[in-house]
C-alpha cells in the first residue's frame, strides 16, 4: 500500500448543489423492509482500497451469521468507493450532503470533526457509554481522542495507528555509528550528520514542504511539535496557537538539518516526494532514517510491498521520537480509521450491531494484520492472526505512553500553513525565525483574527 494510501482526508467545502451534480446515485439509502418490527434489515457499508475491502467481502457474511444466530435478519451490502483516498473522501461527502450517505461507513479519523460538526454523523455516545467493552478493553487515549468538541463520541476505532522512527541499523552498524536511541533533536541531528559525511548522500527525513500535502503535518512536522512544550491549540478559549516558542523550536530544527545536507531537499519539491525518498532511498540504504507507521513494515518495505528490503527485520529497526531538549522519547499513537454511522440512518440499532462486529474478535483481528495496524483494543494479543505478528503487538504496547494530536476544526488551514512555512525553509527562501513569523502570519489569514492566539 502505497504512502498516499496514508493522507489524512480533509473534507472539501461542496455545495449541496454540486454533491447532486457530481455524483452518479448508486443505491447507498438504507432498505428497511422491516423497519423496527423484526423484519428483514438490509444495511449498506462504504469502504475503499482492495486490502480492505476484499476483507469485508471475505467477512461480512459472517455478520450476517452471527446475527442470524441471535435471531437478526441483517443483512450487508457492501459499497467501494474510489481507491484514491482523495476521491474516496470527496465522494463520501457528497454522499452525506445529498442524503444519500451509506448506513456505516470507514474513513481517516481526521475527518470525524468535520463530518460530526456538519451533522452527518450518528452520536454514538449512548451505544458506547451501554457497551462494556468501551471502556474495559479499547485503550484511554484513543477513546479521549474520539470525543468531539461538543463532548459526544461520533466513531469507534477501526485500528491504531504507531508512527515512530525507522532506521538502517545495518548502516550504522556498518559506519560504526550508534544505533542507541536518540534523546534530543540535537542527538539525532550529530547522528545523522555523520551518516551524511560518510555517504555523501541526505539521510533524514521529516516531510516538510507542500507537495506531500497532509504528510508533511502528519507525518513529520507534528512529531517534532509534540517534543516541544508547546501546544497548538487552546481548548479552553477554542483558538489556535499560531505563534509560540516550540513552533519557532520546530520550524528552526527543519532549518538546521537543511543547512546540514541531512534533509532530501530536492525530493520533496517534487511531486510524489515519497517515492525517492521512501521507497527508493530508503530500501537503497542512502535514507538512512524516516519516519513511518507500522503498515511500512508491510506495505512499503516488506516482501510485497511497493519497495520490498531483503532481511527486513535484520536491517531496519525503530526509534522512538527524541524531544527538543532530550526529555522522555515517545511514540506517535492514534487512532487511523475509523467506523461511524450516518445520522440519516432508518436502522441505528442494526447498524451499531455491524459497528460493534467491526470493532470486535476475530475482524478486528484480521483487520490490523490486513492493513499493518496495531490493535486499538488490549484484548486481540492471543486472537490469530494478530498474535503472529510481535512488531504490530510491540508497537500496541507502546500506545499507554504515546502522544497525539486530535484533529479539530480549522486543522486543513493550520497544515496548509505549515506545508507552506517549511517549504520556505527546506529552499533557503527563510529562516527558521522568519517562517515562525511567515506561518502566523499565513495561519491568521486562513483562519481568521477570532480563532488564532499568540504566546
Amino acid at each position: 500500500m502505497a504512502s498516499t494510501s496514508k493522507r489524512h482526508l480533509r473534507r472539501p467545502a461542496l455545495t449541496l448543489a454540486l454533491a447532486l451534480a457530481v455524483i452518479a446515485v448508486t443505491a447507498a439509502c438504507t432498505a428497511d423492509s422491516g423497519g423496527g418490527s423484526g423484519g428483514p434489515v438490509e444495511l449498506t457499508l462504504l469502504d475503499h482500497q482492495e486490502p480492505r475491502v476484499e476483507l469485508l467481502k471475505k467477512l461480512l457474511p459472517q455478520f450476517e451469521q452471527d446475527m442470524e444466530e441471535q435471531g437478526k435478519k441483517i443483512s450487508v451490502e457492501l459499497l467501494e468507493g474510489p481507491a484514491e483516498d482523495t476521491q474516496f473522501a470527496t465522494k463520501l461527502t457528497l454522499d452525506y450532503n445529498s442524503g444519500n450517505a451509506p448506513d456505516v461507513a470507514s474513513f481517516g479519523n481526521s475527518s470525524t470533526v468535520d463530518f460530526a460538526t456538519s451533522g452527518f454523523l450518528l452520536d454514538l455516545t449512548p451505544m458506547t457509554e451501554e457497551w462494556t467493552d468501551w471502556d474495559e478493553h479499547f485503550y484511554e487515549q484513543l477513546r479521549e481522542e474520539l470525543v468531539q468538541p461538543d463532548g459526544k463520541t461520533y466513531a469507534v476505532p477501526r485500528e491504531a495507528q504507531i508512527v515512530q522512527l525507522f532506521y538502517r541499523k545495518d548502516v550504522l552498524q556498518s559506519d560504526g555509528i550508534s544505533t542507541a536511541q536518540p534523546q534530543s533533536w540535537d542527538d539525532l541531528l550529530d547522528r545523522m550528520t555523520q551518516v551524511t559525511r560518510k555517504s555523501g548522500e541526505p539521510s533524514l527525513l521529516f516531510p516538510a514542504g507542500e507537495a506531500w500535502g497532509g504528510g508533511t503535518f502528519f507525518e513529520g512536522f507534528i512529531h517534532l511539535m509534540l517534543g516541544t512544550g508547546s501546544s497548538l491549540y487552546d481548548a479552553e478559549e477554542s483558538k489556535w496557537i499560531v505563534a509560540s516558542p516550540g513552533l519557532t523550536a520546530v520550524l528552526t530544527y527543519y532549518e538546521s538539518l537543511t543547512e546540514a545536507g541531512v534533509m532530501p531537499v530536492d525530493p520533496l519539491l517534487n511531486p510524489e516526494p515519497w517515492v525517492p525518498t521512501k521507497y527508493e532511498a530508503f530500501p537503497k540504504g542512502d535514507l538512512v532514517a524516516t519516519t513511518c507507521g507500522t503498515w511500512c513494515w508491510i506495505f512499503d518495505w516488506g516482501p510485497e510491498g511497493a519497495a520490498p528490503i531483503d532481511g527486513l527485520f535484520k536491517k531496519v529497526s525503530t526509534w522512538e521520537f527524541p524531544t527538543e531538549n532530550g526529555d522522555d522519547t515517545f511514540v506517535w499513537g492514534s487512532s487511523g480509521w475509523v467506523w461511524a454511522i450516518s445520522a440519516d440512518t432508518e436502522n441505528p440499532e442494526e447498524a451499531w450491531e455491524l459497528v460493534k462486529w467491526l470493532a470486535s474478535g476475530d475482524f478486528m483481528a484480521q483487520n490490523a494484520v490486513t492493513v499493518g495496524a496495531a490493535s486499538p483494543r488490549d484484548d486481540l494479543r492471543n486472537v490469530p492472526p494478530y498474535s503472529d505478528y510481535d512488531f504490530l503487538i510491540d508497537a500496541e504496547r507502546q500506545l499507554p505512553k504515546a502522544r497525539s494530536f486530535v484533529a479539530l476544526p480549522g486543522t486543513d488551514k493550520i497544515v496548509q500553513a505549515v506545508g507552506e512555512a517549511t517549504e520556505q525553509v527546506i529552499t533557503g527562501r527563510m529562516s527558521g525565525e522568519e517562517a515562525a513569523e511567515f506561518l502566523a502570519e499565513r495561519a491568521t489569514e486562513l483562519l481568521g483574527e477570532e480563532n488564532v492566539k499568540s504566546l
